[in-house]
């Protein structure tokens, strides 16, 4: 049975649309539409690209799809008919259409996703059918939902308002505000009026949230969604073109140390009600690889799955998955999340020649790229099926010398055209993990939990001023020829470990297709070119 999942809506306030095609409980393909279209987050659109991909990836069409499960269990019927309406219109033909709700489709792609037969399962965002935060437990295949937060006590707001506060954008920029955290001093920042903590609970004070009337349309990114309360406590709002003084940075500190204490102790307060020592974490606060890190290393968590599409791109693939095993298709986890298109030697070799461009044919690519990075080269690196999810997971990435000291410079203004503050996450090998990192656990292969570099020194281009790095640790099993590169590396440089930033410029969506990325190659400072069996040098 073909289930197609598809995230996405009519508002501007929907992003990240996505299309998962899932057969009997497996994965066969799962993109996001700004992949394809190119247009970041694709806010308010309805999947089209990624929907024809999916079905041409499978060779089968609309008409063999028993179902289309997405979220909007709360939008009303009349959702359900503008989905059909788009389906027939788009597509020649609608299935079914399944509305369930958006959290428990957080929630399903998570537990599902995580593999655990029990855990307590979390989803944190800014809001999604009204909800903010929900609590459930997945036990022999089932969710049970526990609890919820309403949207006014949403953990998500307010670190998209400070992130406002700071002169980032809202719901898109909120990694800029985490990355910016650690350069600050918390301690400096009184933010309690704004998020309450206490021992068993949290509260959002909505007197710095902007008031929406009901019925009114949600302001754009663009607008301020904080209230004059806010800048009556904290002063003058950082304008996106000033330079960041010393004041912004403590208030994202004071910002990112809130969001933990209330998320920490929603954990533990769910731990004393369930006991249950593994963790299922999606929605789009699970992208906080701080706070993360500090989960992981609770004294009661036993293991931490963090859903690498954690964003709203997972609601397909969540929505897919309950939907199977709601008509007794049994949730398969996928091995790895390398599950969108791949373009062979030959495909790839066309385009090349219509561009015109000068390339060599190689065989040893992973020793070539080992080579030009160990000489101080920053090369692009495209290779089988894209990414699922935000990050760059050694398919379509740029890779760099950890060691060289002015590499986290030269990828930010050369580069990535990016902020300098930004760190660059590393790939290492899992079997050396302990060797650079602490962590209490030694595998996380979808940069999705941060971890104390052991020596900061000697890996200065990805250490954070914090002395922390998001980390892929990568095995031969989940993608041999990205473990054959760092083992070439290691090699050269003595150590397996690899700058692993996103095959993107900045603004802009990771690459998909070979002229996307030729495009961000002749575009931006890069040295090298590996494109399949091809190498590009300027």
């Amino acid at each position: 049975m073909y289930i197609l999942g598809i995230n996405g809506g009519v508002r501007a306030g929907y992003q990240d649309v996505s299309a998962v095609l899932i057969k009997d409980g497996e994965v066969v393909y799962a993109i996001a539409e700004e992949r394809l279209n190119r247009k970041k987050h694709s806010a308010g659109q309805l999947p089209f690209l990624s929907i024809k991909a999916a079905l041409d990836f499978a060779h089968i069409s609309m008409k063999d799809i028993a179902y289309v499960a997405t979220h909007g269990s709360t939008w009303g019927e009349a959702y359900e008919k503008v989905v059909e309406e788009y389906l027939n219109y788009a597509f020649g033909y609608s299935p079914q259409v399944m509305r369930i709700h958006h959290h428990l489709a957080h929630a399903a792609s998570a537990y599902y996703g995580s593999g655990y037969d029990e855990a307590m399962v979390l989803s944190i965002d800014a809001s999604g059918d009204g909800i903010s935060l929900q609590k459930a437990i997945g036990r022999a295949g089932k969710i049970e939902v526990v609890e919820q937060e309403e949207r006014t006590n949403s953990l998500g707001i307010f670190y998209s308002i400070m992130t406002q506060f700071c002169g980032f954008t809202r719901d898109t920029d909120e990694y800029k505000l985490m990355g910016l955290a650690p350069y600050g001093d918390a301690s400096k920042i009184d933010l309690s009026d704004v998020l309450n903590v206490e021992e068993s609970q949290f509260t959002l004070n909505n007197a710095f949230i902007k008031e929406i009337k009901t019925g009114a349309p949600q302001g754009s990114r663009q607008q301020a969604a904080f209230s004059k309360r806010l800048v009556s406590l904290l002063g003058k709002p950082r304008i996106a073109i000033e330079p960041i003084s010393q004041y912004y940075k403590d208030v994202a500190a004071a910002a990112q140390d809130r969001l933990s204490e209330a998320i920490l102790v929603t954990i533990k307060q769910f731990y004393k009600q369930t006991g249950i020592r593994k963790v299922c974490l999606a929605g789009g606060v699970a992208l906080n690889c701080e706070v993360n890190r500090h989960i992981q290393n609770l004294d009661f968590v036993d293991e931490l799955f963090v859903q690498p599409a954690s964003g709203d791109d997972g609601i397909s693939l969540g929505a897919a998955w309950y939907v199977s095993n709601q008509m007794g298709y049994k949730p398969k986890p996928t091995p790895n999340y390398y599950l969108g298109t791949a373009f062979s030697n030959d495909q790839i070799q066309k385009q090349l020649v219509l561009m015109n461009l000068t390339y060599q044919k190689v065989d040893n690519v992973a020793e070539i790229a080992a080579n030009l990075v160990a000489e101080n080269k920053v090369v692009a690196w495209f290779q089988g099926r894209d990414e699922f999810g935000p990050r760059s997971l050694g398919a379509r990435s740029i890779l760099a010398n950890p060691k060289a000291k002015e590499m986290k410079q030269t990828l930010n203004h050369k580069i990535k055209f990016r902020e300098g503050f930004r760190p660059f996450c590393p790939s290492v090998l899992e079997e050396d993990f302990a060797k650079h990192f602490t962590g209490k656990q030694q595998q996380s292969p979808y940069m999705a939990i941060n971890y104390k570099v052991k020596e900061p020194a000697l890996n200065p281009a990805i250490s954070h001023v914090n002395e922390t790095a998001r980390i892929q640790t990568v095995s031969k099993s989940d993608n041999p020829l990205c473990h054959e590169y760092l083992c070439q590396l290691k090699k050269k440089i003595g150590i397996g470990m690899s700058i692993n930033t996103s095959f993107n410029r900045n603004q802009e969506p990771m690459v998909h297709s070979p002229k996307d990325a030729v495009s961000a190659y002749f575009g931006s400072g890069i040295d090298a070119l590996i494109i399949g069996n091809f190498l590009l040098e300027k």
